[in-house]
């Protein structure tokens, strides 16, 4: 394998790497236009309530059924049967397939809606800690999941629904019911904390809020997922007034002022969620993120730490170690790192194996190179890396590189990206 090509792959891939992260609060979409979510009430019986508007799943423009299915329920934390003081999102997955991710509302209560047509309230960016511009990177968002459903979503039996928390056991329930059922009850999902994690993803200081300030936090809330920035920045201004210690209140200033571009002030409303409860996950990693989009590796590095010591099995926090790793040329440490996010689940951190592309490329270990992108293309055959991956894996296939038994000297370095 020459030395051209190792570079090709290097700078086509990782210098697309940041251009999907920034800073993400917990209702997970930055101002001027990303996909917002209905926040449920409370399910009624089984009788469908009102849902504003919202685009189709995934953007799929095969056959799907006219009338909407909905999926009901509720998370409880099991150490106090109380639902999170902070909203908390749920997946629904069909095979490897993620098909959807919205928000629980405070009191506890999440309703999917699937189908075609204004019901649908699909929000692949409600996903906890999934920076902005990362869900829906290959057009028609998750990978598809047409086939056992025809095209829409008749029947959802054997379908899961998933909770992940950081800090807490993940939950899951599994979907069984005749394909006929409009709705699906599927009662209280409960969250138990890890044993010897001492982070969490839930601040003990939203326990502990004012009824004024919680107020004030849920309308902000509200008008965030709305993409009323204005507003939610007000109402989250005014939560923090009254309550100075409010963590989630100042870590969901920092996203809005993130996702503003006011970096300093995003910065310090992390810094302050972190000073008033060390124990509090997001923060640590929204400020790591942030670090990483102003070139600052070594503090970016060290807060992504910061967070893994809380809990080292965060997605996430193992992503942006190993990307502040990769640009600070230590290659082995973010190979750990990406290692570690492929133990978990990462369905909305693709990237994770054109990262590990790179650095085998850069070590010219090209068999193992290979495998991650044929991970990456067989999960995102659209995703944006995919054509200069496709590309350089017929090159390694076509040179024969690619089986490979022995990897080569790792003496080399990351390239200065363009």
């Amino acid at each position: 394998m020459n030395q051209p090509m190792n570079r090709l792959f290097a700078c086509s891939c990782i210098a697309g790497l940041l251009l999907f992260l920034t800073v993400v609060p917990s209702w997970g979409q930055k101002g001027g236009g990303s996909q917002g979510t209905s926040r449920p009430s409370a399910p009624t019986g089984g009788s469908a309530p009102n849902v504003p508007g919202q685009p189709s799943p995934m953007g799929q423009s095969g056959p799907q059924i006219q009338t909407p299915l909905y999926v009901n329920g509720r998370v409880l934390l099991m150490d106090n049967n109380q639902p999170s003081p902070e909203p908390i999102s749920v997946q629904l997955n069909c095979g490897p397939n993620l098909l959807q991710v919205i928000h629980t509302d405070l009191k506890g209560y999440f309703q999917f809606v699937l189908g075609a047509g204004p019901q649908s309230n699909a929000n692949l960016s409600a996903a906890d800690a999934t920076p902005i511009g990362m869900v829906g990177m290959s057009g028609a968002g998750f990978p598809n999941s047409n086939g056992r459903f025809g095209g829409g979503f008749g029947d959802l039996t054997g379908c899961e629904l998933r909770v992940l928390v950081d800090g807490y056991q993940p939950a899951t329930h599994i979907l069984s019911g005749p394909p006929e059922l409009s709705t699906m009850d599927v009662g209280t999902i409960r969250l138990t904390r890890i044993a010897g994690v001492p982070g969490s993803a839930i601040s003990v200081t939203s326990l502990l809020v004012p009824s004024s300030a919680r107020k004030e936090f849920e309308k902000g809330d509200k008008d965030a997922r709305d993409n009323k920035l204005k507003s939610a920045t007000e109402h989250l201004q005014k939560a923090v007034a009254e309550y100075d210690n409010y963590a989630a209140a100042w870590n969901e200033l920092g996203g809005i002022y993130a996702a503003s571009h006011d970096t300093e002030k995003a910065r310090q409303a992390f810094t302050k969620a972190i000073e008033v409860d060390p124990k509090y996950i997001p923060p640590y990693v929204n400020l790591a993120n942030l670090q990483l989009q102003n070139q600052e590796y070594e503090d970016s590095v060290g807060t992504a730490g910061k967070a893994l010591a809380l809990d080292p099995a965060i997605p996430l926090a193992n992503y942006l170690q190993a990307v502040g790793s990769f640009k600070l040329k230590r290659l082995d440490d973010a190979e750990k790192s990406a290692q570690e996010v492929e133990k978990a689940p990462h369905q909305n951190l693709p990237q994770v194996y054109g990262l590990l592309a790179d650095i085998y490329m850069i070590k010219e270990d090209y068999p193992k190179a290979a495998a991650q992108m044929r991970t990456y293309l067989k999960q995102w055959p659209k995703g944006p890396f995919a054509a200069n991956m496709k590309k350089t894996l017929d090159q390694l296939e076509a040179s024969g590189t690619a089986a490979e038994s022995q990897p080569k000297s790792s003496s080399a370095q990351p390239q200065a990206n363009p």
